[in-house]
């Protein structure tokens, strides 16, 4: 049986017919107003898949915990195999996303990027954790104490995407575009 690729047309055929059935208005936003929606998904904070391929061509995903500074992903993390893969290769691809049970409730985006690392001694490292703080002040009362990490050993990660495409099916948008020209 010979494979179809889905065209852009054809995708986009599927989804009015979709959203018709269903009696949902699609929309189709402006970049500040899908800007807008993409920061408001990104605050709710859903599992995120951060992905790096280092020169060997070999895929690598790692499940991490981020905050954002409007669209600008950041993580950070103790070490990995990902530093070494950013190290050969710093485009990266993010994958954010809600449990898909239904049409209705497929909400997510796909983000493709650029990554930078960070360590300790530099601002961005600072801005990053100032981010993170109260993710680390809820995580110290959890466990009752401060948390202490050896110097030099945590880095953070800063993606700054070049594409996203989301979708908030419920709220009629799907494979909306986002390019920073």
């Amino acid at each position: 049986m010979e494979i179809h690729e889905l065209t852009e047309a054809e995708r986009e055929q599927i989804l009015e017919q979709a959203f018709s059935k269903m009696k949902i208005e699609r929309k189709h936003l402006s970049k500040e107003e899908l800007e807008k929606e993409i920061i408001d998904y990104l605050g709710k904070k859903q599992a995120c898949s951060l992905a790096t391929c280092g020169k060997d061509g070999v895929p690598r995903i790692s499940v991490v915990d981020y905050v954002n500074d409007g669209l600008t992903i950041y993580v950070f993390s103790e070490g990995g195999n990902k530093f070494k893969n950013l190290k050969e290769n710093n485009k990266v691809a993010i994958g954010i996303g809600t449990s898909a049970q239904t049409f209705r409730s497929v909400r997510g985006m796909n983000l493709w990027g650029i990554a930078e690392v960070f360590t300790e001694d530099t601002p961005e490292f600072a801005h990053g954790m100032k981010l993170f703080s109260h993710i680390i002040k809820d995580m110290e009362k959890e466990m009752g104490t401060p948390i202490e990490i050896p110097k030099g050993m945590l880095r953070m990660i800063r993606v700054t995407p070049t594409k996203i495409i989301y979708c908030h099916n419920n709220k009629g948008i799907a494979n909306a575009h986002w390019e920073n020209k």
